[in-house]
C-alpha cells in the first residue's frame, strides 16, 4: 500500500528513528514516502497515496488531520509525543509494531474539524479552544514546562500538572458573555472550554463524553464551585492516583464567546491576531468569537 509517513523528529518519544519506521512499515506491506518537514504540508500531501501516517505528538496529528480534512484519505497515528491527547481519546495505544499490525483490520473513526472565527481572523482546531485556565497553561507552558524555567520536577506531564494546579489556585473568575446555540450561559468562570475530544492539556479528562465524530461541541464552564473538584483531581493525579473528574458539560453546535484574542488558546497554540499586510500588529480588541464544528473531517484507523 502506497503510504506517506509524516514524522516529527522533535516529538517526545525518541525511541524510533524515521528510518526505523520506514523499515517497519515496509515489512508490514506499506511502501512509505517519508516527510519530515510539516511546512506546506497540504502541498506535500497533494499525492499522499492510500494512507497517511502521523508519527509524532498532537501537533503532528493535528497538522495531518487539517491537511487531509475532506479529502477522503484516511490517516493512522503512531503516538510519540508528550500528551498524545488525540490518540488517547481515540483509544490508540500500544507499541509501534502492534499498532502497524492492527491497521489492516482497524475500525475507521471520523474526527471533525472545528472552526474558531472572530473579526481578527480564523483558525481551525481538533482538540479544543477557550479562555481561562487552559489558555494560561498554553501561554506559560513553553517556558515553565518545556524549558522548565520554573524549576518544576518530574516528567513533562507532571510538570504541566503542577503548573496547572498553581494556575488553578491563582486564577480569579472573570465575567464572560457566553452563548451556546440559543442559550445564554454568561457568568463568572475560571475557564470556558469548547471541547471536541475528551482530553485537554496534560491528559485532563475535562469532557469525558465528548464525541469527536458528531456535530456537537462539549462546552465546559468551570466556575468557583468547580475549583475544589479540579484541585482535588490535580492533587490525586500528581500523587499517582486516578481520580475521576466530573464537571458540568453543555452540548451544542455553536459557541459564541466574547473575549480578547490574545487571551484565547486554540489547541496547543495561543491565538494572536494576524498582522496587517504592512507588517503592523493586528487588532487585539475584545469581540465575539464563534466556535463550531465543520462538516469536513478525516477518518482515522483505530486498531
Amino acid at each position: 500500500m502506497r503510504t506517506t509517513l509524516i514524522y516529527n523528529p522533535t516529538a517526545g518519544d525518541e525511541q524510533h528513528t524515521a528510518e526505523q519506521l520506514v523499515e517497519q512499515l515496509g515489512e508490514a506491506g506499506y511502501e512509505a514516502r517519508l516527510v519530515k518537514d510539516r511546512k506546506k504540508l497540504a502541498r506535500r500531501l497533494e499525492d499522499p497515496g492510500e494512507l497517511v501516517v502521523a508519527a509524532g505528538g498532537d501537533g503532528s496529528v493535528k497538522a495531518v488531520a487539517l491537511a487531509l480534512a475532506g479529502r477522503g484519505v484516511p490517516m493512522a497515528i503512531l503516538p510519540m509525543g508528550t500528551a498524545n491527547n488525540i490518540a488517547k481519546s481515540l483509544g490508540i495505544m500500544g507499541s509501534v509494531t502492534d499498532l502497524i499490525a492492527g491497521w489492516r483490520g482497524a475500525q475507521r473513526r471520523a474526527i471533525r474539524v472545528g472552526h474558531v472565527k472572530g473579526r481578527w481572523g480564523a483558525m481551525r482546531f481538533v482538540e479544543s479552544a477557550g479562555v481561562g485556565l487552559f489558555a494560561d497553561l498554553v501561554t506559560r507552558g513553553q517556558e515553565e514546562v518545556d524549558e522548565n524555567a520554573a524549576g518544576l520536577t518530574g516528567h513533562a506531564i507532571d510538570r504541566a500538572l503542577l503548573l496547572l494546579r498553581q494556575i488553578t489556585e491563582e486564577e480569579t473568575p472573570k465575567l464572560r458573555q457566553v452563548k451556546l446555540d440559543d442559550r445564554d450561559l454568561s457568568g463568572e468562570y475560571l475557564a470556558v472550554e469548547a471541547m471536541n475530544i475528551p482530553l485537554v492539556g496534560p491528559n485532563v479528562p475535562l469532557a469525558r463524553g465528548a464525541d469527536f465524530s458528531d456535530e456537537l461541541l462539549d462546552l465546559v464552564l468551570v466556575t468557583e464551585r468547580e475549583r475544589g473538584a479540579l484541585q482535588e483531581y490535580l492533587r490525586a493525579r500528581i500523587g499517582g492516583a486516578a481520580a475521576p473528574l466530573e464537571l458540568p458539560v453543555h452540548r451544542g453546535r455553536r459557541v459564541v464567546l466574547r473575549a480578547w484574542p490574545s487571551e484565547m488558546h486554540v489547541d496547543d497554540d495561543a491565538w494572536a491576531p494576524a498582522p496587517h499586510s504592512d507588517g503592523s500588529t493586528g487588532d487585539d480588541s475584545e469581540g465575539d468569537v464563534s466556535m463550531e464544528l465543520g462538516a469536513e473531517g478525516v477518518e482515522v484507523l483505530v486498531p
